[in-house]
């Protein structure tokens, strides 16, 4: 957990620095999942689990609905890793005719999530601070110095890349996460 934390920090403390260091160490999709997005999305999802075990248990609240919730949450977070980088490849096609590889791809959305990756965790702990989310903006800035970083997109031609890619970031893990809710109705 060490390497993680070093990487989120340097990530949004330093981001110009950050992508070309990542790009560097040049992971495959799997091991940025393994080795930052997996623990990540498990801390939100136990986090969620302990959350609602404190705050909303009651003897009629069992716990394997419990359970279903960690899992819709670990699930959300992951689809939308998946689904974002399709939504990456066929928005950088269209719009600048270029087709990422699958590493460019993971480690835009793989590092790019980690603000939601974050207010899902301070969400988790502390449900009433739902304003946080306000800080999801800064993932517009980490995508302007992506775009650069690793897609070598001059500055005129990043407008579409991060206001796509940031707007698709914020409205696709609240989707599939209120998606995959509805879809486990008799567990609310």
């Amino acid at each position: 957990y060490k390497e993680i934390i070093k990487k989120i920090i340097l990530l949004l403390a330093k981001p110009e620095v950050a992508w070309p260091q990542f790009m560097r160490e040049g992971f495959a999709n799997k091991q940025i999942l393994k080795q930052f997005c997996y623990p990540l999305m498990g801390v939100a999802s136990v986090l969620k689990i302990i959350q609602e075990a404190i705050f909303h248990r009651h003897p009629a609240y069992p716990i394997h609905v419990l359970i279903v919730h960690g899992l819709v949450y670990f699930g959300s977070l992951l689809a939308s890793f998946y689904l974002l980088q399709y939504i990456l490849k066929i928005l950088m096609q269209k719009r600048y005719n270029i087709t990422p590889t699958k590493e460019q791809s993971s480690i835009v959305i793989g590092y790019g999530l980690v603000i939601v990756f974050l207010l899902f965790i301070a969400t988790a702990v502390m449900p009433s601070f739902f304003f946080l989310w306000i800080f999801y903006l800064y993932t517009a800035f980490l995508l302007w110095v992506a775009a650069e970083s690793v897609f070598n997109l001059k500055v005129e031609e990043r407008g579409v890349f991060v206001i796509g890619m940031t707007f698709f970031m914020m409205i696709v893990p609240v989707v599939v996460y209120g998606v995959l809710r509805g879809m486990t109705p008799n567990l609310q």
